[in-house]
């Protein structure tokens, strides 16, 4: 079967160029390389028992309350036999604080919720038309406690349909990060291994504070990790970080063995300009799952 998919796969890929050509809105464009190119992917939870607890981290303000909490709850709900410690890098106030603990409280029991505030040591560095929360996951080595020694950072445009154990247990050795590259030589930062321990031995932290202070680039911080952590980062399989929706170049440019890797996401990553929890659009690739959970968060948070 599997080879009849990656077959059946190259085929669409063999038909995508032309027919593109011939689509006239970019809403359907985007919907056909996504059905030409993303598998039908199966999600299924794993129930097997895992017996270590896994640091994850989330960097979100006010207004992205509601995506941070679906991505929160769609990583419970599919992680029975998991448990989390869930750092929130977020200036929100405590009473918002306090509304989230009880919100996941009262619907999961394996996901501990710390809150970390946003320290002011970024408060130099160049955001272009980002918000200044861009910064705040390059906090992380800094502001996690000694205790953690690595951590699995994901975007709060995401949602989780299987497990973490994978990622944490996955071999990043003395490299800073691991993570999904989008080419040859670049990694995308919506889903990062984080060594913490290694940032701290090898006294990372400064070094990240000025480049993002003397460099003006179009994905401030995420060029900033490129370049700082340069060739001390390991790739890992795209199942972890599936970008959909809106990763259109990637999709076009999609190989057999990412087609192989996506059949088994671990999240799914709604990049882009095109966003499942805009309602205004009617339809688009898997934003029928995401509305599930996204919806959920609306009605009663």
């Amino acid at each position: 079967m599997e080879k009849l998919a990656v077959f059946y796969f190259k085929i669409k890929r063999g038909l995508l160029h032309i027919i593109d050509l011939f689509i006239p809105t970019k809403v359907a464009k985007k919907n056909f390389v996504s059905w030409a190119t993303f598998p039908r992917f199966n999600y299924t939870p794993n129930t097997t028992n895992y017996n270590k607890r896994i640091n994850v981290a989330f960097c979100f303000n006010e207004k992205y309350i509601p995506l941070a909490l679906t991505a929160i709850t769609s990583l419970l709900g599919n992680s029975p036999e998991c448990e989390y410690d869930i750092y929130c890098v977020t200036d929100i106030t405590k009473t918002h604080q306090n509304k989230i603990k009880k919100f996941i409280s009262a619907r999961h029991t394996n996901g501990n919720i710390i809150f970390l505030k946003p320290n002011h040591d970024y408060d130099g560095a160049h955001c272009g038309r980002w918000s200044h929360a861009i910064w705040w996951r390059c906090m992380l080595p800094k502001m996690l406690p000694e205790t953690v020694d690595r951590i699995i950072y994901a975007d709060v445009d995401t949602l989780f349909v299987r497990d973490l154990r994978d990622a944490n247990e996955f071999d990043i050795g003395t490299n800073l990060l691991a993570g999904c590259f989008d080419s040859p030589t670049y990694i995308n930062s919506g889903f990062l291994v984080m060594n913490i321990a290694q940032f701290r031995q090898d006294n990372i932290y400064p070094k990240m504070i000025e480049w993002a202070e003397n460099n003006q680039t179009r994905y401030p911080d995420q060029d900033m990790l490129n370049t700082i952590c340069k060739n001390r980062i390991k790739s890992m399989s795209r199942k972890f970080n599936a970008i959909v929706g809106g990763g259109y170049s990637f999709l076009k440019t999609m190989n057999a063995t990412q087609y192989r890797d996506m059949r088994y996401p671990v999240m799914l990553h709604y990049a882009g300009k095109i966003k499942p929890w805009d309602m205004t659009v009617k339809r688009f690739f898997t934003f029928d799952l995401y509305r599930k959970y996204y919806n959920a968060i609306i009605e009663n948070y």
